[in-house]
């Protein structure tokens, strides 16, 4: 049964170069070349609009808006611009309620989702020569809007990704995992941003050169990605700027942070198939590899797994090192499913992290799942904390 054995080495390469492979690849090549793709800064003064789009965020647009307008931003000139999306709350009040010249604010009549939002604040955007977006609940540190704009005086550079930070209330292994994560990917970040470039932003904080924006945003595709990409789809770079950041309270409730990664997969998959021909390495070099790395094989991990454990329950009596493989994966699972369940389990050290493991990887399958089967999310209301 060669092919067995074969099936099985295979998926074990493809799921440890997805989850591992890559990113070690990536930092080592990123440290012995990186020296060679230095970003000009710009300290020629640029027209910005920041656009933030709102839904329901009464409690915190106010807080946001300080922390642009105490920025400091050099040369630049910042206007910001705030679509609220059909809020229920006293979103747009709160909006207008410094009475900056700098910050314009409105609200459509219907609550058509985050898209319909931007599309209805680009539409309104005059002379810019950047667009700045950022969520409405994450709040700018200082010096990250001039950090955020200085690689524009590379011409080479279309967009430049902000650095998000969590802001975590609650303690534990899964607020470990977290800042754990965003570690790796601001890490990953930098190293992408010294070879292939950047490979999308978040929406935390990222610009883009006003020129390059698509004249529409999909309602069902990630805004983030979707506009972002759009520097490498016209021959841009696309690069990290670690000085500019951005924190962001994440949400700790179990079900509702499934469910944003779900929604969150499958409008990201939808976007990510609508722009496939950048994963073409004759033509995207680099990129290309980064982008089928990042976003495509890592998804995929998903459907890997379970077909990982299936090969393993086949391949149990090839060999001593097949048998520990199936074991291991059932000790693992096993782990993660109690940790999910019981909270006495969840209180073990490394709980939180086999749980967070598989609970993210059941999320990004269900979302391409739906994203195949073609049910659409298209509006949004922000997950947030309930106030202690």
């Amino acid at each position: 049964m060669d092919w067995l054995i074969f099936l099985f080495w295979l998926q074990f390469a493809l799921i440890g170069y997805a989850l591992a492979g890559y990113g070690l690849i990536w930092m080592a090549l990123a440290a012995v070349f990186g020296r060679k793709t230095d970003v000009r800064q710009s300290e020629t003064g640029l027209r910005t609009t920041m656009l933030i789009a709102a839904r329901n965020e009464a409690a915190a647009i106010r807080a946001k808006l300080e922390t642009v307008l105490a920025q400091d931003c050099g040369p630049h000139q910042i206007d910001v611009l705030v679509v609220s999306d059909g809020s229920q709350d006293a979103t747009l009040k709160q909006a207008r309620s410094l009475n900056d010249r700098r910050i314009t604010a409105f609200q459509t009549e219907t609550h058509g989702g985050k898209a319909a939002a931007l599309n209805a604040g680009l539409a309104r955007i005059g002379q810019a020569d950047v667009v700045i977006f950022s969520d409405a609940n994450s709040f700018l540190q200082p010096g990250a809007l001039r950090a955020l704009l200085a690689p524009f005086g590379d011409t080479t550079v279309g967009g430049v990704c902000g650095k998000p930070e969590p802001i975590l209330k609650k303690g534990g292994w899964l607020a470990r995992v977290e800042r754990l994560f965003w570690a790796y990917d601001s890490a990953l970040k930098s190293s992408e941003t010294v070879l292939g470039g950047a490979v999308s932003a978040q929406g935390t904080l990222y610009a883009m050169r006003a020129d390059l924006i698509p004249e529409q945003v999909p309602a069902t595709m990630a805004d983030d990605f979707y506009i972002s990409v759009h520097a490498p789809l016209r021959g841009y770079r696309l690069v990290f700027a670690p000085g500019a950041v951005a924190r962001e309270e994440v949400t700790h409730r179990i079900g509702d942070e499934f469910m944003r990664r779900v929604r969150s997969t499958e409008r990201g998959w939808r976007a990510l198939m609508q722009v496939r021909r950048l994963m073409n390495p004759r033509v995207h070099g680099l990129y290309a590899v980064q982008l089928a790395s990042h976003k495509a094989l890592r998804r995929l991990v998903a459907f890997l797994l379970p077909l990982f454990f299936l090969t393993s329950v086949a391949a149990a009596g090839q060999g001593p090192i097949y048998a520990v493989l199936l074991m291991a994966q059932t000790a693992f699972y096993g782990f993660a499913v109690g940790a999910i369940c019981l909270p006495q389990i969840r209180a073990l050290p490394g709980a939180g992290l086999a749980a967070f493991f598989v609970m993210g990887h059941a999320a990004m399958g269900l979302g391409i799942l739906r994203a195949a089967f073609g049910v659409k999310s298209a509006r949004w209301s922000p997950v947030r904390e309930a106030t202690e």
